[in-house]
């Protein structure tokens, strides 16, 4: 099986560490992880799901005691979402978020601090295999890696946007 990607929005918080760490515990109460949605009904796989969560997605709730025991139970495969990223770095790692680059946000956005309506135009609306876009962004990103992007509003952040790719 080949690696997906998957995207959250959240409120934003000052602390990225903070808001990645409430992210995750956030999608394992409501048990939106690999193996817990093949006890939903119907049971499904993260990779099957289209991202972001909303209203309509299953929610099984934690079938484990904890994210630690949900990653064990996962193997080498992983969760298929967000619980895989454990730390927020500087530079790209395994199971490690880190900020887009200004950089590439500039060439993405045309902008440092992109608004919500600027990166689904970009990253989401126009999200084709192909597209500069698509490579700049999601083709960067390996396996079991993820990028977070602070989304702004009236020039104030508003919202972080986590996205990464599943370890398998």
């Amino acid at each position: 099986m080949g690696a997906h990607p998957y995207f959250y929005f959240i409120p934003y918080q000052k602390d990225i560490r903070a808001a990645l760490q409430a992210l995750r515990e956030r999608e394992f109460k409501a048990g939106r992880y690999d193996p817990a949605m093949q006890m939903a009904d119907p049971p499904t796989y993260m990779f099957q799901m289209r991202f972001p969560p909303d209203e309509s997605w299953p929610s099984p709730g934690a079938q484990h005691n904890s994210v630690e025991e949900a990653i064990d139970a996962s193997m080498e495969s992983g969760t298929g979402s967000i619980l895989d990223l454990f730390q927020v770095g500087s530079v790209p790692d395994f199971c490690t978020v880190c900020p887009l680059d200004d950089e590439d946000s500039v060439q993405l956005f045309g902008t440092a601090t992109p608004t919500r309506e600027q990166l689904e135009n970009v990253l989401l609306t126009r999200w084709k295999p192909g597209s500069p876009a698509f490579h700049l962004f999601w083709d960067r990103i390996e396996r079991g890696q993820g990028r977070y992007i602070v989304i702004h509003s009236d020039s104030e952040p508003r919202e972080i946007f986590f996205a990464g790719y599943s370890i398998d």
